[in-house]
């Protein structure tokens, strides 16, 4: 039985262009993905390790810390943070984020509640030596529902609700 030659190029270029594309047949690898990722050096035993980098803030915030109200991402709430005095550090879940006034955006679920454990805490700085630095904590639990506004003051913190 002969094959047509039209045929037969046609399925020779169909097997040159997945060969091109860095298909693989039989374990072995063809094309531009051929060459293997550089593997990066290891320490060795009983060197110092390399300073870790400084964690940044967490993903429900912006690069500046800043993010526009109602610009919140899909499957995220804006979340206003207030300080009285203004200018209180807010850390999220451990990690200072920025200043107050801020706007976070917090993973939340459909129908608004949160979707893990979260914890914000604003810090107030002693300005001189009478005064002594204070915290105040909020945490939030996934049965409760993301608030639109936390206000803090050195004694405590209070939501608006949406």
């Amino acid at each position: 039985m002969r094959v047509p030659r039209s045929s037969l190029a046609a399925v020779l270029a169909a097997a040159g262009l997945l060969l091109a594309a860095g298909c693989t047949t039989a374990g072995q690898t063809h094309g531009p993905s051929a060459a293997a990722p550089a593997a990066a050096p290891v320490p060795p035993v009983g060197s110092p390790a390399p300073s870790a980098p400084i964690p940044s803030a967490p993903a429900a915030v912006s690069a500046t810390g800043e993010v526009p109200p109602g610009e919140a991402a899909v499957g995220t709430l804006d979340l206003l943070v207030e300080s009285t005095p203004p200018g209180a550090i807010i850390v999220l879940d451990g990690v200072p984020v920025g200043r107050a006034p801020l706007h976070l955006q917090i993973a939340a679920t459909p129908l608004g509640f949160f979707r893990e454990y979260r914890e914000i805490r604003a810090r107030f700085l002693a300005t001189d030596e009478e005064q002594v630095t204070r915290s105040a904590v909020v945490e939030f639990t996934p049965r409760e529902k993301v608030p639109a506004v936390v206000r803090f003051t050195p004694d405590g913190a209070q939501r608006t609700m949406r």
